[in-house]
């Protein structure tokens, strides 16, 4: 059960810029330097990707524990966030396109309303065994399926 192999080498430092779209604000892009770090864990059995950036000048952590089922192409995937997740762990499941990017979906509550839907698509690129761009998009997606993008998070190898 090993990740597909232009995901195997992630592994490392990374730096990039996250964009946070808060559609509401009248600047509704706000940008912030953002740090990656990439590991495998549990034996190999998943990978880890740890990050950090800035909302308002305040230092925000986020995670995102990946598993992959390759008998089946499922993905899994673990989401916290400092800011985003308000102590919650946001599961998501989905696949890996035929263009090797890796997209899953998950719900969240938003009481006193139905729940809202999130989606999460990882992609790497580069030359050979080293992948030298990882990109993370998230949309948020409300109850009647309209979907608005909510990060854009761009790193490279350090």
């Amino acid at each position: 059960m090993t990740l597909p192999a232009h995901f195997s080498s992630l592994s490392g430092e990374w730096s990039g810029t996250k964009r946070l779209y808060l559609g509401w604000l009248p600047e509704p892009e706000v940008k912030s330097a953002s740090k990656l770090t990439i590991a495998k864990a549990a034996r190999g059995s998943f990978e880890l990707m740890d990050y950090t950036w800035k909302y308002d000048g305040i230092s925000q952590e986020g995670l995102l524990l990946i598993g992959y089922d390759d008998t089946q192409n499922a993905v899994t995937i673990a989401w916290a966030d400092s800011w985003h997740m308000s102590r919650k762990i946001l599961h998501c499941t989905g696949s890996v396109d035929a263009d090797g990017v890796m997209r899953v979906a998950g719900s969240y509550e938003a009481p006193p309303g139905p729940d809202w839907g999130w989606r999460i698509a990882i992609s790497v690129e580069g030359d050979g065994k080293i992948k030298e761009r990882l990109r993370i998009v998230m949309h948020n997606v409300s109850p009647e399926g309209k979907e608005e993008l909510a990060v854009d998070a761009d790193f490279t190898r350090v």
